[in-house]
């Protein structure tokens, strides 16, 4: 009966873990910016 609840526990666990997430790991796995960026170029005349 132990064994059971402490399953039921990591299952539940891990089924919360996965419903709201990591916020640190949702962070490193940001998609890149999309839209205007700056614009760094320094053209030169010739």
């Amino acid at each position: 009966m132990k064994q059971l609840i402490r399953a039921l526990n990591r299952w539940f666990g891990n089924s919360v873990g996965n419903a709201f997430g990591n916020p640190l790991e949702e962070r490193q796995h940001q998609p890149p910016n999309v839209g205007v960026q700056p614009y760094r170029d320094n053209p030169h005349k010739h």
